[in-house]
């Protein structure tokens, strides 16, 4: 069973607000450093953390 994924991002509330809105997901949970995006509160989850000097790949 999948229960979700971890991703790292520079700007994570960002990242979240992108999935959640693409996905019709709803932003379940925001704190300094980490968001998580979710389907329903069962999951499943995108998990994004902040990750200072990340580069997105190109």
């Amino acid at each position: 069973m999948w229960w979700g994924t971890t991703i790292d991002a520079s700007d994570l509330g960002g990242l979240a607000k992108f999935y959640a809105e693409l996905l019709d997901w709803h932003i379940r949970h925001e704190e300094p450093g980490t968001s998580v995006v979710a389907a329903s509160p069962q999951g499943p989850f995108f998990v994004f953390q902040q990750a200072d000097g990340y580069w997105a790949p190109v």
